[in-house]
């Protein structure tokens, strides 16, 4: 009986350990909620600002640059100042809307 009891006792030990210590496996990667949190919050980077050669003429009642390099033609989002540099080769500083064709003016200048 001793023996039988043993066997039961060492038998429950092991089913324990075995039920207590699951098998190793990958732990999950767990991100913060901080870092989740401050990644939705954030605004997206500005656009860069470019700089472009080319010329400024009237279109109808637009004024518009023609890239000297591509020789593609943009809409200028400040008319009051391209008014001042129509038919002249000038520098746009500005940042590019690429998929409405429109240039975000900063400055214009004369080209020397």
């Amino acid at each position: 009986m001793d023996r039988t009891r043993w066997i039961v006792a060492a038998a429950t030990v092991a089913v324990g350990t075995v039920v207590a210590c699951p098998a190793p496996h990958a732990s999950p990667r767990v991100t913060p909620v901080d870092s989740l949190m401050s990644s939705q919050n954030q605004a997206p980077p500005a656009p860069a600002l470019s700089m472009f050669t080319g010329t400024i003429q009237k279109t109808g009642d637009q004024f518009v640059f023609t890239d000297d390099r591509s020789k593609s033609s943009y809409q200028l989002d400040d008319q009051k100042t391209a008014s001042k540099f129509v038919d002249q080769k000038v520098k746009i500083v500005g940042t590019l809307d690429a998929s409405n064709f429109i240039i975000r003016v900063q400055s214009i200048e004369a080209d020397a």
